[in-house]
């Protein structure tokens, strides 16, 4: 005898459940905006305030429009000349005289910018280790003095330190006599009181006495 006797009649049939998906999906398409992907749902809570610079977000926004970076350092005066002019020989007879001379100039620059960069290479690979073990050597000094002046200025809190304790251990005997006299003077000061008050009740017995 099975054990599961129980019946699936209230599994839905194929036709509610499409009508299901139905309503489900028409129900969600009428809720959400158009523009549901840029836009955000109005149950969730406002964006904070942008805090980018100007700069920034204007390159955010020209990020955003797909723009090309525009502006900046022109790199083409370091290109090398077009030489789309050229004849099938090579020569330049068949460009303006415009065009030719705005590639000798572009020609002039590279040629100039490639000299220096050349040199500075040149430079760098015969003096660039040399400046950096002065630049090493250098920091070195500057960290063995702050080290040295680390090491005064631990001295002089030391210096300071034993000349407190100094000073209260020369007081210390003067602070204890004194606050022996202090309580000396306090218990006298009692008794003082405590035998004005045994006199002050002896007059009133006498006055006493002497009434009857």
């Amino acid at each position: 005898m099975p054990l599961i006797t129980a019946s699936h009649d209230s599994l839905p049939c194929p036709h509610s459940l499409s009508a299901a998906r139905a309503l489900i999906s028409s129900s969600s398409s009428s809720s959400l905006a158009p523009s549901y992907e840029q836009t955000p749902h109005p149950s969730l809570p406002p964006f904070p305030a942008s805090k980018l610079t100007p700069l920034a977000q204007a390159e955010q926004e020209r990020i955003a429009r797909s723009e090309p970076l525009s502006g900046g350092i022109d790199t083409t005066r370091y290109e090398l000349p077009d030489d789309g002019d050229d004849d099938e020989d090579g020569n330049a007879a068949a460009a303006s005289p415009s065009a030719l001379k705005k590639r000798l100039q572009q020609a002039y620059t590279s040629s100039h910018y490639l000299r220096q960069r050349g040199q500075r290479l040149a430079l760098l690979n015969e003096f660039g280790k040399n400046a950096w073990l002065v630049g090493n050597a250098q920091l070195e000094e500057v960290l063995k003095g702050v080290e040295r002046d680390l090491v005064d200025a631990r001295e002089a809190v030391e210096a300071v330190n034993r000349e407190r304790k100094g000073k209260q251990e020369r007081a210390r005997g003067e602070m204890e006599g004194l606050e022996r006299g202090w309580r000396q003077g306090l218990r006298r000061v009692v008794e003082v009181e405590v035998e004005i008050g045994k006199l002050e009740e002896r007059r009133r017995d006498v006055l006493k006495a002497g009434g009857r």
